[in-house]
């Protein structure tokens, strides 16, 4: 037996979106910044505070005088740092090497790729000139995963000209409280730091910590953006979320300023600009909600320890087009507190399609770039008064509104089409023969939800087995097929649509299922023919002001009007207002 499981058009909308949005976000490319590194003659110890690009050893070193890089490669089995680097051989426990290709070692190189948020030693050599090293990369929010019971090799997100104490840093992580810290030191061997409350750790310089007990802290304060490539203003993602949390044990100043990209590598996309990101302006008291353009620096003057601060931001993507194909708005966003700490968030926004244009879909087709499924509501605050001496016409303000559901789907070409019910059901993947190993099945079309609105059609388009879906209906329309809108294209101009109920309808209000008079058979017992007439008008900002950062991209409305006629000698006329948010981006009803 087949099971529908109904839920709230509410439901509905926050559950597809936040999958459509995640599955956006896993495509995700980032931005741009340099982080250089003095290397004098010797060993040199360095955080690498980027996912640099390229990430092939080869290509980051070539052209410098570098005898080899080391990466600790933590074990159960090697807790125990060496305390003289010039001691270690390849193939010591522990330890990834890289060697240049001319190095006598270079066929023993375990090491070919560096990544972000980890710790190197580099030994330059001994007779080169002080070396600037530049590596252009991707910002990391890697955090640090303590080892307890042993040393850790570590580095600190800490800004160049600022940092905290080791011991500020410390305090109230058990684990590392009073625990020793090493530098290396000039004569190229590691040595303990006397004094940890006057010692602040420096931006690209990597460190090893004695760990003694569980420990979790990075940083004074850390940063959650949802992914660990920063924040994605991706086709359909408009907002998103930056949570600031303070891991200090005192009250913390934190300020978040946007900053330009680095000039992207070659082979990446290209940069199209600053990304224009706004922040929601929030007054509780005052119930008043405003999105600003992020060009100043937003502070947070006292953040209590153990506290989060929450900011939402977003991008205004209508009318937000590159002029290089293929390129995107790309930024850096600056998170730093009053101790030094400091992270830098990739930003990147994909640029919308034109609204005239098509866009491209995940599966090659193209698409109008509204297609997919709507829902919002209409409220009716107006209505026509048929007895008014004046204008029997003229909609005026009513003594309460009246709100009920729309649901529109609009399709590949931008027709759009007035809907009384959709059921949104899961389809599962399907399957064909991998042409490289007829033994196995690979995924020819992946899982995906579908737009239907015949519910005899559900099993000819998933299969058998049980349904996962929802349904979502209207009770303000009677009708039971698509109505086609007509008129100016959809999220812009006027879209009119009529819908009749003849004399016989069961939802007719003249009809009465137990009155064998109401058959038009006597005129004394007529049932009228009611029709109505409705339009929508969309508007370029939001008729309630509210203008989200949505709007003209993946939320529309405007005024919603209707013409009633059968009901009354004279026509009615209500108006009102309008709102519609995307939740499916099928093209296709009934695929």
């Amino acid at each position: 037996m087949k099971i529908l499981r109904i839920c709230t058009l509410h439901s509905v909308i926050h559950t597809l979106l936040a999958a459509f949005l995640c599955a956006l976000a896993s495509e995700a490319h980032a931005q741009w910044v340099q982080q250089q590194f003095v290397l004098k003659p010797g060993w040199n110890a360095v955080f690498l505070e980027v996912d640099p690009t390229p990430q092939e050893c080869d290509a980051l070193f070539a052209g410098l005088p570098i005898e080899s890089v080391w990466d600790w490669n933590r074990s159960a089995d090697s807790p125990q740092f060496v305390q003289d680097p010039s001691t270690l051989i390849p193939g010591a426990p522990g330890w990834l090497t890289w060697f240049p290709s001319t190095h006598p070692f270079a066929n023993q190189a375990s090491l070919f790729t560096l990544r972000d948020g980890r710790p190197y030693l580099i030994k330059l050599a001994d007779n080169a000139a002080a070396t600037t090293w530049t590596v252009t990369g991707k910002p990391s929010l890697r955090g640090i995963n303590w080892q307890a019971g042993g040393v850790n090799f570590v580095g600190f997100h800490v800004a160049t000209n600022a940092a905290p104490t080791f011991a500020t840093l410390f305090a109230g992580e058990a684990g590392l409280v009073g625990q020793p810290v090493y530098r290396l030191g000039t004569t190229g061997a590691w040595e303990p730091i006397p004094n940890l409350a006057s010692t602040r750790p420096k931006s690209g310089e990597a460190y090893w910590v004695r760990c003694k007990g569980p420990a979790t802290r990075s940083a004074t304060i850390e940063i959650e953006s949802g992914s660990q490539r920063g924040l994605i203003f991706a086709r359909n993602a408009s907002e998103q979320s930056l949570r600031i949390r303070n891991t200090s044990v005192g009250a913390r100043t934190v300020s978040v300023r946007l900053l330009s990209s680095a000039t992207p590598p070659t082979g990446e996309p290209p940069l199209a600009g600053a990304a224009p990101v706004e922040y929601r302006d929030a007054n509780f008291a005052q119930a008043e909600f405003n999105w600003k353009p992020l060009t100043n620096s937003l502070s947070f003057a006292a953040l209590s320890a153990g506290a989060e601060w929450n900011i939402r931001l977003a991008v205004r993507q209508a009318g937000l087009t590159a002029a290089i194909a293929g390129s995107e708005f790309q930024s850096v966003l600056e998170v730093a507190d009053d101790l030094g700490t400091r992270w830098i968030v990739p930003v990147r926004v994909e640029p919308a399609p034109s609204p005239a244009g098509p866009m491209q879909l995940s599966s090659g087709g193209s698409s109008n770039v509204f297609a997919g499924l709507w829902m919002g509501e209409a409220v009716i605050n107006a209505v026509s008064q048929p007895a008014h001496p004046g204008d029997p016409i003229l909609t005026r303000p009513a003594g309460g509104q009246f709100q009920f559901r729309l649901i529109v789907h609009v399709d590949a070409t931008g027709t759009a089409r007035l809907l009384q019910h959709v059921f949104l059901v899961r389809k599962p993947p399907t399957f064909i023969p991998d042409p490289e190993n007829p033994g196995f099945e690979i995924v020819d079309q992946p899982a995906r939800t579908a737009a239907v609105t015949d519910e005899a059609l559900i099993p000819q388009i998933i299969g058998t087995g049980e349904v996962i879906g929802r349904r979502a209906s209207s009770a303000a329309f009677g009708f039971k097929q698509p109505v086609a809108l007509v008129g100016s294209a959809f999220g812009a101009g006027t879209l009119n649509g009529t819908l009749s109920l003849d004399y016989d309808h069961p939802l007719n209000p003249f009809k009465h299922l137990y009155h064998p008079d109401h058959n038009n058979l006597d005129e004394r017992f007529e049932a009228f023919t009611v029709t109505r007439s409705l339009s929508l008008e969309f508007t370029a900002t939001d008729p309630l002001g509210l203008n989200p950062p949505s709007w003209g991209d993946t939320e529309v409305g405007g005024t919603y009007r209707e013409t009633i006629t059968g009901l009354h000698r004279i026509a009615i006329r209500v108006s009102g207002n309008f709102r519609l948010v995307r939740v499916l981006p099928a093209a296709a009803l009934n695929e």
